[in-house]
């Protein structure tokens, strides 16, 4: 009886050790969501860890409308890599609901350098009752 007790108890110390490690582990993504308020001149400005130059990253966009959906919002994107080199464009979110919109920006983007990158975003047309504008990011493991 005492033997089973044992190995029982061997076994909970085991899977808790697995559990703290897993938990120490670099989180496979994040989602940062800047403010009207809190934008520089209009341009929202995200800094984004990507530390991976094996991994590819899926980024979305979300915010939500105020009083009225906001049709093909148009977005004049700026990414700015870690040495200074950048590039811009400009995308579109179809339709931004009152209750929230999530829409894919890029999917499988795999950074040319590792590092903190800066992504720059002006939504174009908006007024003072846009509440703000979020993206979210996804990383997956050895896709290079």
């Amino acid at each position: 009886m005492a033997r089973r007790a044992f190995r029982v108890l061997a076994l909970l110390v085991a899977l808790s050790c697995g559990w703290a490690l897993a938990g120490c582990s670099e989180p496979d993504g994040f989602e940062l969501f800047v403010r009207r308020d809190a934008a520089r001149d209009g341009v929202y400005v995200y800094p984004l860890p990507l530390t991976d130059t094996t991994a590819a990253y899926d980024f979305w966009f979300y915010s939500r409308a105020s009083k009225h959906p906001l049709e093909n919002l148009q977005l004049n994107v700026q990414w700015l890599a870690p040495s200074g080199n950048g590039f811009s464009e400009t995308v579109y979110m179809r339709r931004v609901e009152t209750g929230g919109t999530r829409e894919l920006y890029r999917s499988g983007m795999v950074p040319a350098e590792a590092g903190e990158w800066q992504l720059s975003v002006r939504p174009v047309g908006v007024d003072e009752d846009f509440p703000g504008l979020g993206v979210v990011c996804k990383r997956h493991d050895g896709t290079r």
